[in-house]
């Protein structure tokens, strides 16, 4: 009785860790798509209501969730800190310090918005912004693509691990 609760649970830890997976692929496509929404909202507030940088940043975590919302909301708090940080540099640490499911690619696109942001003319960050969301919402497809095929892949294989596991026990 021992030995087939044993292999059960093997089998039941194994399915785990391909959910797991699964999970991870699923929170990537999430969260670029919130980035993609924030950036959206950065963009309308930067370059159609002409807000200063950090209220535009607010209100950007304000229209998304998640590690997306606390990503801008940093990035707010500390465009707002009078040390006199370059923005890009705030930008940059918001992105390494939220917890978001990114590939270093999509990391990269975000990087290269750093630079724009604060910099220049409205019409130029409003582009660069629009061109961010655009490149992430292809991301987000391709990460879309990449659930659908691999989900099932993970699921399976993590099962298939635990049973062939359990076997070799027994």
């Amino acid at each position: 009785m021992t030995r087939l609760l044993g292999a059960a649970l093997v089998v039941a830890g194994c399915g785990a860790l391909g959910l797991c997976a699964v999970a991870r692929l699923e929170g990537r496509v999430r969260d670029l798509g919130e980035l993609a929404a924030g950036l959206d909202a950065l963009q309308r507030e930067l370059g159609w209501r002409l807000s200063p940088l950090p209220d535009a940043l607010e209100g950007a975590a304000r229209s998304v969730h998640g590690p997306s919302a606390e990503f801008f909301a940093r990035c707010a708090q500390r465009a707002r800190s009078p040390d006199g940080q370059a923005f890009q540099e705030v930008w940059r640490e918001g992105l390494a310090a939220a917890p978001l499911r990114l590939k270093p690619e999509d990391r990269a696109l975000l990087d290269r918005l750093g630079p724009v942001l604060g910099r220049y003319d409205g019409d130029s960050q409003r582009l660069a912004l629009e061109d961010g969301a655009a490149a992430l919402r292809s991301q987000q497809g391709a990460a879309a693509d990449d659930r659908s095929r691999l989900g099932r892949v993970y699921g399976v294989l993590g099962t298939a691990a635990g049973l062939l596991t359990a076997i070799l026990l027994l």
